[in-house]
């Protein structure tokens, strides 16, 4: 068995001259503390941040969580005193199993005593009064983490907030009998010898078998599959199983069997209730804590969380969407981070501090912005954008809606956290929300990131009434030809953006608009305008079955979980009509000949629904390439041959046929470019793409709407007089 200290440099180390008192009966002498900081306390002493690790992590924090971790993010050391302490019974450094006994000079092994998740939190505490932390800002843990971080909440009165993450009050039955049944394979192991195995020759066969069943347990069924499927390895083992192997290798290189035991078995002693009810004991806990629950979570499930949170007095449930299970707070920390930093930066209601009054003129103007569609994916990923540090969009978000509800908060909302307060808020409308935003004073903006139809027809009589839009949502643009002269009409006195609505970021609408200010002509349009139908055509192309390309797609977030709405091209369709409305050609929408890609069942679930068509594309597929050409799910447009969407055969030379996964390319043909056509080509789907259009149309906008600004206080004063 490989040695289990792989200590950082950075390592320090702290030793009590008390010895610690376990709760279970008798102390520990000698009881180090090893431990990292990063930053500096200020003269107050209480801008610290406290991390509490998982269960076979360290105190190096900076490279285990380094998507929250630096300038700007939520473990930011030019703001905070950061402090992550290796836990008692660890292998890190801490006082442990692993560590030498002063008194005996050997291992202590077998003989270091069973601990409890509060043993954990006393002996930092300890740590922190050495430091003289006067006050903790946020004890932020996840899993095992989550359980040290109520234990300082009940214990200490310095926290002044709490994160938990993929946790719960206590271990759950599930979680208890799995990692019971990790403790029986080390147990079991013939070199575990009760627990005096010597360091090189120790239970690793046991070991890697309990991290084996216990990382199933960390990732989620849908990653598995979409990793790995039922794919072997040359010698025939499946690749999923070569995985777990390669994940108990791992562990036996760096851990000790008996810590992995006393923490676990700490772990499923834990209870914050005792037995009894958690809603009275969590009762007591009145701190600001925002409980993150990850959907896919097997090991905590989400309705832990939602419990937590319901019971703690100032407890704030946020629902995060990940493929990565457990591990998701851990793989997906980058998008956690401005969540996690809009709760660590919220006023503390209670807070004593004196605030200088800012210097008049010195405020930067904001407009009030409504967000329809904040808990989808576009518009999540606009409020990640919002809520990021640098971020100086001058908008106010003062409303968001999805579907189910809507939330108003005139004094206006924290973009990290306003989707997780939508999702937890069950009254409202959109309806009702909008009409809130008509009776603002103007200016103000309404950010569009539904694709509903009745959102779109609000959209448009808003903008009619004086509120700026900007949207992605392409039903308004592309509805009959009187509701877009509608908008078009409405310009002349009140600002609109839609450049996400074709291409996401590319700038295709600009180019049309410039082209037609200038006096030119469009002769022609080609265009591939799908960056979902884009990754399928392309991944098919390259060997793969529809269902597997399609399956990718909702994975990446190109497509719908059910993916037959993009299949139909419909949305190729819309984004042709708004090109040519651009360039000033009034069109119908059923003025488009339409041909979907695929016509799917729908009394089927989506993936039988589509392998009905998998022998015929097969065969088409073949076809293609014996000729050499590319299949291409094409828009175009001309003069003689009006406009018309559907699979084309293309030769390899032609620009469209040059377009993989999710480019697209869009060539025009104008009077003054007819023999060297104008090619807009890059990544024309993704939601941050996407999201990131919005963002710069947005901002676009408000500042149009703020310049504005003098001239209408002049109008409204005249007016007055």
């Amino acid at each position: 068995m490989a040695h289990p200290c792989h200590t950082p440099v950075a390592i320090r180390s702290h030793t009590p001259a008390a010895p610690l008192p376990l709760e279970r009966g008798g102390e520990i002498a000698h009881a180090t503390v090893a431990f990292q900081t990063w930053g500096a306390l200020n003269a107050a002493r209480d801008n610290a941040i406290w991390v509490c690790h998982a269960l076979t992590a360290s105190s190096d924090v900076e490279t285990w969580w380094s998507g929250v971790f630096g300038p700007g993010r939520l473990l930011d050391p030019t703001r905070h005193y950061i402090v992550c302490a290796n836990v008692l019974g660890g292998c890190y450094g801490s006082a442990g199993p692993a560590s030498i006994d002063p008194a005996s000079g050997e291992r202590r092994g077998a003989r270091f005593p069973a601990i409890t998740i509060g043993d954990l939190v006393e002996h930092q505490r300890r740590l922190a009064d050495h430091l003289r932390i006067a006050a903790i800002e946020l004890v932020v843990g996840a899993s095992m983490g989550g359980f040290q971080a109520l234990e300082w909440a009940r214990r200490d009165g310095r926290v002044r907030r709490l994160a938990l993450l993929a946790t719960s009050w206590r271990q759950p039955p599930q979680a208890l009998a799995q990692a019971s049944l990790q403790c029986e394979f080390i147990r079991r192991d013939p070199k575990f010898r009760g627990g005096d195995y010597a360091q090189d020759d120790g239970p690793t066969e046991g070991l890697a078998l309990a991290r084996q069943l216990g990382h199933l347990t960390y990732r989620s069924a849908r990653e598995l599959d979409l990793r790995f499927g039922r794919a072997r390895r040359a010698d025939g083992r499946y690749q999923v199983l070569s995985y777990l192997d390669h994940q108990g290798d791992k562990l036996v290189r760096r851990f000790d069997a008996n810590s992995y035991l006393r923490l676990t078995e700490a772990m499923n002693e834990y209870d914050c209730a005792a037995g009894g009810d958690p809603e009275s004991a969590l009762a007591a806990l009145t701190l600001p804590t925002l409980v993150v629950a990850l959907d896919s979570d097997q090991l905590y499930y989400p309705g832990e969380q939602h419990r937590l949170a319901r019971a703690l007095p100032r407890g704030r449930l946020v629902e995060f969407e990940t493929v990565w299970g457990h591990d998701g707070f851990l793989v997906d920390a980058a998008r956690l981070d401005p969540l996690l930093c809009a709760f660590r930066d919220e006023p503390l209601p209670e807070a004593n501090v004196t605030r200088l009054p800012a210097r008049a003129g010195t405020r930067r103007p904001r407009i009030p912005t409504v967000l329809l569609g904040a808990t989808g994916r576009v518009g999540g990923a606009l409020l990640e954008l919002l809520a990021q540090p640098g971020c100086e969009a001058p908008l106010q978000l003062v409303g968001v809606a999805n579907s189910r509800a809507a939330l108003w908060q005139a004094e206006g909302l924290a973009p990290g956290l306003a989707a997780e307060r939508l999702r937890a808020h069950s009254a409202g409308s959109v309806a009702g929300l909008l009409e809130q935003l008509r009776a603002q004073p103007r200016p103000a903006l309404l950010i569009d990131c539904s694709a509903d139809a009745v959102a779109a027809a609000h959209a448009l009589r808003l903008l009619e009434d004086g509120v700026a839009l900007v949207t992605p949502n392409k039903l308004g643009f592309a509805a009959a030809q009187s509701d877009y002269a509608r908008i078009r009409a409405a310009l002349a006195h009140t600002p609109a953006a839609w450049s996400a609505t074709v291409g996401a970021g590319l700038p295709a609408l600009a180019t049309i608009r410039r082209l037609r200010a200038a006096g030119d002509r469009l002769l022609g349009i080609e265009a591939t305008l799908s960056g979902t139908l884009g990754h399928l055509l392309t991944r098919v192309q390259e060997g793969a079955s529809l269902r597997r390309a399609l399956a990718e797609a909702i994975t990446l977030g190109l497509a719908e979980p059910d993916p037959r709405a993009d299949l139909g091209g419909e949305d190729v369709r819309r984004k042709l009509v708004i090109l040519l409305r651009e360039a000033g050609i009034p069109i119908e929408p059923q003025a488009v000949a339409h041909a979907p890609l695929l016509r799917c069942a729908s009394e089927l679930p989506w993936d039988e629904a589509v392998g009905l068509h998998e022998h015929d594309w097969l065969a088409l597929v073949a076809d293609a390439a014996r000729a050499g050409t590319r299949l291409v799910y094409r828009a175009a447009w001309t003069p003689q041959e009006g406009a018309q969407v559907g699979l084309a055969l293309l030769a390899a030379t032609h620009p469209l046929a040059g377009a993989r996964g999710v480019e697209n390319r869009i060539v025009l043909r104008s009077e003054r470019h007819a023999e060297l056509p104008i090619m807009i080509a890059g990544a024309g789907a993704g939601v941050r793409i996407t999201a990131a259009a919005v963002l710069a149309d947005a901002v676009e906008v408000a500042t149009r709407l703020l310049a504005a600004e003098p001239r209408a206080e002049a109008f409204r004063l005249s007016a007055a007089l």
